[in-house]
């Protein structure tokens, strides 16, 4: 990650950080491993000069295995196999797509951290809190860590990470000093993703997922395979969305509506700019199927679109939602053809 090396050595060098920090970022671009690396800086009792952890010291060894006593993370991944309580898991592994992830954070699992704080800190030092993404937090969960944060235990430290800053209560945000992270130049995000994954195309999955090299890398064989299915449809070469549905199952929701939503983006900004940046392999294709769509039915799809991944946390139907969202993409392609 040495595109946060800079801010690095600004803001963090000396090992103080705030008592609450929120760090924003594009989700994917390694926003996760910063926060883990300041968690790791504070918790170490020898740290380095560079302000990083010593990485062989008992603090060190105990953060790397998941188990330091004086640390907490809230994370709804961390239940999903194969998923590492550092943030160190292998990107190559596709094992995190087995079952559908939680993807809230309970006022219970707030309550067990408050309870936490509660205690002596185990090596008499800092004790931290790692909440990502933040926004998953329920309404509840919130509004107990806000508690928490207005009377902040002495020697605790919290960093909340989030890509979506603004479906935090106002109250949370108040509480955190907010440190925006940039995305990382596309050269370094190329060549990190090329030292790290086997891709075929790394330059093609980090245009999914708008150069987020993390993003980029979790693309597994099935998000590639449901591509391969839902492209031709979207071009208008296959129409038959009764067969292209049937494929699909509810593990597979969420690549469909990502694949679904870049499309749509690319499409008006085809339309309105004439430019694709998430499928440019298909940027022909989809200069020839914007000007059939319109405009504002084509926004309001997009809008439907970003409801639908909100709520992929509820209990859905994914045939019916699939069928009716690629019925609804058929008829925005103006065709001739009765659905």
């Amino acid at each position: 990650m040495d595109w946060y090396t800079t801010l690095w050595k600004t803001r963090f060098m000396t090992g103080s950080i705030p008592q609450a920090l929120l760090l924003t970022a594009v989700r994917g671009t390694g926003e996760v491993e910063f926060a883990l690396r300041i968690a790791r800086s504070r918790l170490c009792h020898t740290p380095m000069d560079s302000g990083d952890g010593c990485g062989s010291c008992e603090d060190c060894r105990w953060f790397k295995a998941g188990t330091h006593p004086d640390f907490r993370r809230l994370d709804p991944a961390l239940d999903n196999p194969g998923s590492d309580p550092n943030g160190d898991e292998d990107p190559r592994s596709n094992e995190r797509e087995a079952r559908k992830p939680k993807v809230q954070i309970p006022i219970d699992d707030v309550r067990d951290v408050s309870e936490f704080l509660r205690l002596s800190s185990y090596r008499g030092g800092a004790r931290v809190v790692l909440i990502h993404p933040a926004q998953a937090m329920t309404a509840a969960a919130s509004n107990a860590l806000l508690k928490v944060l207005e009377e902040p235990p002495d020697g605790s430290f919290f960093i909340l990470v989030s890509s979506q800053p603004s479906r935090l209560p106002a109250t949370v945000r108040s509480r955190c000093t907010e440190l925006a992270l940039p995305k990382p130049p596309r050269a370094d995000a190329s060549a990190w993703l090329r030292s790290a994954t086997t891709a075929v195309n790394p330059d093609l999955a980090l245009a999914q997922v708008g150069g987020a090299p993390y993003a980029a890398a979790e693309l597994g064989d099935s998000y590639w395979a449901i591509r391969s299915i839902l492209t031709p449809f979207l071009c208008g070469r296959d129409q038959n969305w009764s067969g292209i549905s049937t494929v699909f199952t509810e593990a597979d929701l969420p690549h469909v509506l990502q694949i679904l939503q870049t499309w749509c983006w690319d499409l008006m900004s085809a339309r309105f700019r004439g430019e694709v940046r998430y499928h440019p392999d298909l940027s022909r294709d989809i200069a020839e199927a914007a000007p059939r769509m319109d405009g504002l039915q084509l926004a309001e799809f997009a809008r439907r679109l970003s409801e639908n991944r909100r709520l992929l946390g509820h209990p859905l139907n994914a045939r019916l939602l699939l069928e009716d969202l690629l019925i609804s993409y058929k008829r925005l392609m103006r065709t001739h053809e009765r659905v």
